[in-house]
């Protein structure tokens, strides 16, 4: 009963708390989804290459845009890199790289 109670009187300060945590959480997967994700950056060289082939750009600019996405490909990675580390260390595994599970060669 004395449980209950306290639930009752502390649900106008715990309720608001809670609902900041979560809303937190959800900033959070957003951002780290946005931060992973590699998808528009190769679609960026995709529309380079096209922007190269019918002359829109010249071969200097499409090698500095080309950089610049190879460079954000390259960052996409080491940050999913860290991650699978980070949570290979969490569970206690010790890696000395990622293996990707295929499903071929059992």
């Amino acid at each position: 009963m004395a449980f209950l109670l306290d639930d009752i009187l502390l649900a106008p300060i715990k309720l608001p708390i809670a609902g900041f945590n979560w809303i937190l959480r959800q900033v959070q997967t957003m951002a780290n989804e946005e931060l992973l994700n590699d998808q528009p950056w190769k679609e960026r060289l995709i529309e380079l290459q096209m922007m190269l082939e019918v002359g829109d750009i010249s071969d200097d600019e499409y090698k500095a845009e080309e950089a610049k996405v190879f460079q954000a490909l390259r960052d996409i990675r080491a940050r999913k890199e860290e991650i699978a580390h980070q949570a290979a260390a969490d569970r206690g595994e010790e890696s000395e790289g990622i293996g990707i599970y295929t499903g071929y060669g059992e």
